[in-house]
């Protein structure tokens, strides 16, 4: 009995181990199929151009981190087959992966075919932990949804309102450059100056309230700036791990740049959280007093953060979650203040490089400003070389870097099956860097451009630093006018020059990889104040 015992409990045990075997051979045998058949031999991508010089299992992510910029390799390879609308590179474990060049490309992914492509997992593992899970994020019916909620808050009508707002900012930047004139021979920082200005400006839009005043007792009297500073802006160390963590996710690491990411992002979203619960409990007290709903700007125009819990929170169906506000607040908050800081970032260098080109526009500005001291948004919106000259600059140096996208499904583009599952990547450097689109000259900076485009430049979809199609930035309109109107001051107010061996901005270093293009170690220019006669 013993022995029959015996025998089946080696028989079973045989069996486990033979069938474990089988599913680690299935493993093995897929995984050596997908790494080392189907990329050369079965993919539907093989036969589109591309480089071949990739490295084992990590594909082209190597040259990507050694670059140097955040741009490339990727502009390299659009400038070696200037002709072809899709370029095969290979990402992680050999995965295939597309570089998209042509605007026909383009506008069948980011319109015609835009629900048929979604955000890719490692692109939500860098960033949704900072802009949260809100419009971003969307997909398919929800981003549409989401979009017709928020529209209203960038209406004509509500940008006009914003106006004064704008320019209140732009003189506490003057006022605040007077100082540093004062106490530290105008040398400053560009990219922290900007950063905090235009975190102030999202603070009034997107809560209503002046975010350098708050303070959380609970982050030891730390600041909200100090806090979302860490968050955004980690140091060196804290950069490697976020561009890991789009990788692989390691954010469990207990290293310190891990804890103090982990910590000012919980103290972000307390405080944040604290706000949003206060608006509620207001709203709602007036709500049940029959009192009409209107704390404004100016009185009439809701910050977004009233207008989501007026309209959603509050709503009869299809109501929004408190989490779900935080994290239309997060969004608005990251996409909202370090894109345009970065774009006052390299326009201010690009002041600095073409004095012909900066004294047009300050010639231009001050007529407007003699005719109109507090211009509107209309007589702002009127001045061409402004116009011009801000479009330039997001054509050349365009903060935003990737468009990433993932297909959510089989989906054919310009006559090619890509597969589900394939990361396809659009960089608007890529369209607005392509001298088949722009000319030779694509990557000199002349604002001029503008008033003789020829060719496919003239189509609206070669301007690609807020993307197109029904995924387009939401705030466009906004962020071009409070850009005119901050330049507009700059200008105006202050002489520039450039500080240190840094003179020319080919030799600026780039933090990389990163999703803005940002200079690494920051900017540092003398500001004096402009004598007027």
């Amino acid at each position: 009995m013993d022995v029959a015992y015996y025998l089946k409990k080696l028989l079973r045990a045989d069996v486990l181990a033979a069938v474990l075997g089988m599913y680690v051979a299935q493993i093995v045998a897929y995984r050596t199929y997908r790494l080392f058949i189907y990329p050369y031999f079965v993919s539907p991508l093989r036969h589109l151009p591309g480089p071949k010089n990739h490295h084992f299992l990590v594909g082209h992510t190597l040259h990507q981190f050694r670059s140097g910029s955040p741009n490339q390799p990727f502009l390299s390879w659009m400038r070696r087959w200037p002709e072809t609308p899709l370029i095969r590179y290979f990402d992680l474990g050999n995965s295939d992966a597309v570089l998209v060049t042509s605007l026909d490309a383009h506008k069948e992914i980011l319109r015609d075919k835009v629900y048929s492509f979604r955000k890719p997992a490692f692109f939500t593992r860098l960033v949704a932990d900072i802009v949260g899970f809100g419009l971003v994020f969307a997909e398919g019916e929800a981003h549409k949804k989401q979009r017709r909620v928020l529209g209203g808050m960038f209406s004509p009508s509500s940008l006009r309102v914003l106006v004064p707002v704008f320019q209140d900012k732009a003189r506490h930047l003057s006022y605040l450059l007077d100082q540093i004139i004062e106490t530290q021979d105008g040398v400053v920082e560009l990219v922290s100056l900007y950063s905090k200005i235009m975190l102030d400006i999202m603070g009034v839009f997107a809560l209503g309230v002046e975010l350098d005043n708050l303070q959380s007792a609970s982050a030891g009297a730390t600041s909200f700036d100090e806090c979302y500073h860490e968050v955004f802006e980690p140091d060196g160390w804290g950069q490697i791990l976020m561009a890991i963590n789009g990788i692989l996710p390691i954010r469990w690491l207990p290293v310190e740049p891990n804890r103090r990411f982990i910590h000012a992002n919980k103290m972000v979203r307390s405080q944040l959280t604290d706000i949003i619960r206060d608006r509620i409990r207001t709203i709602g007290a007036q709500r049940a007093a029959g009192i009409d709903i209107d704390p404004t700007l100016d009185g009439s125009s809701k910050d977004l953060l009233t207008f989501m819990v007026a309209e959603k929170y509050y709503a009869d169906g299809d109501q929004w979650t408190e989490s779900d506000i935080l994290n239309q607040i997060l969004t608005f908050l990251a996409a909202g203040h370090e894109t345009t800081a970065g774009a006052l970032t390299w326009a201010t260098h690009l002041i600095i490089e073409h004095p012909d080109a900066t004294q047009r526009l300050r010639t231009e500005i001050a007529e407007l400003l003699r005719r109109e001291p507090l211009p509107s948004q209309h007589s702002i919106e009127s001045l061409p070389y402004l116009h011009n000259f801000t479009r330039e600059v997001l054509r050349l140096q365009c903060p935003a870097v990737n468009v990433a996208r993932e297909a959510a499904e089989d989906v054919v583009i310009q006559g090619v099956a890509i597969p589900k599952g394939t990361t396809i990547m659009m960089q608007p450097a890529i369209l607005q860097r392509n001298p088949t689109i722009w000319g030779p000259d694509c990557n000199e900076f002349k604002p001029d451009r503008w008033d003789r485009l020829e060719g496919q430049a003239t189509d609206p979809w070669a301007f690609a630093a807020f993307s197109s199609g029904p995924r387009v930035c939401i705030g466009k309109a906004m962020t071009m006018l409070e850009f005119k109107i901050i330049l507009m001051e700059l200008v105006e107010g202050f002489d520039m020059e450039a500080v240190g061996a840094v003179k020319n901005m080919s030799e600026i270093k780039l933090i990389n990889p990163s999703p803005l293009l940002r200079p690494e170690g920051g900017i540092k220019v003398r500001v004096r104040r402009r004598i007027k006669y």
